[in-house]
């Protein structure tokens, strides 16, 4: 049966603590070079996570490959949430290997 591989982030928060998490998720399709069908059932995984979360998802991001080529790039953001907080946090996770926090 064609697959495709997903490689799943996510940033929740849950009072004050922020955590991430990445998943390697294997997809099944009827047919994996039908783009609509493998976004929808992107898609429909991707919420399946957020509303299983534990707690509050922030943002994150999917990859999609298929025969080991990245095919799709899925961004998603908590509109709900301050987007103030989560450029700050989005900040964290850009930071380049030269710099450090303090």
């Amino acid at each position: 049966m064609p697959r495709f591989e997903m490689y799943l982030f996510m940033v929740e928060t849950d009072q004050g603590k922020v955590e991430s998490s990445e998943s390697e998720i294997v997809c099944w399709v009827k047919n994996s070079n039908d783009m609509q069908e493998v976004q929808s059932v992107a898609n429909e995984i991707i919420n399946d996570r957020i509303e299983e979360a534990d707690n509050t998802v922030m943002f994150g991001s999917a990859s999609i490959m298929v025969h080991g080529e990245e095919v799709l790039n899925l961004g998603f953001r908590n509109n709900e949430l301050d987007p103030n907080q989560i450029n700050k946090v989005i900040d964290l996770f850009s930071i380049e290997e030269e710099e450090t926090i303090h």
